[in-house]
């Protein structure tokens, strides 16, 4: 039983340590997926605050919500994701993105995004 999860503990060091070096990209990947999630929400909402607005209007709402709204968004979350990640500890980067991954595609699946 000791040998098993020895053996457990070094494939999780080893698959932790070999994404370590891509995590800032791999949190980057989270984020913009999370974003894209729920952008579609985030529109409609703005539509509605801007729907009976000048066409300029319109469209420059649109491009502060989306283009620097959201862009800041990934901008600054995802180092702090990547941080965040990285207190967890390598041994449980593999297993914590995993299950990370796997809740963004439940999410999708009740968004219909699928």
């Amino acid at each position: 039983m000791d040998s098993l999860q020895q053996a457990v503990s070094s494939v999780a060091l080893t698959i932790g340590q070999w994404i370590q070096p891509h995590l800032y990209n791999i949190s980057l990947l989270l984020v913009v997926c999370f974003i894209s999630l729920y952008a579609n929400d985030i529109i409609k909402v703005t539509k509605c605050f801007v729907a009976r607005r000048h066409f300029i209007i319109r469209v420059l709402c649109f491009v502060a919500v989306t283009g620097f709204g959201m862009g800041l968004l990934v901008v600054f979350v995802t180092p702090f994701l990547s941080k965040l990640l990285m207190l967890l500890g390598i041994k449980w980067l593999g297993l914590t993105l995993t299950g990370a991954f796997l809740v963004l595609g439940v999410i999708a699946d009740k968004k219909n995004q699928l």
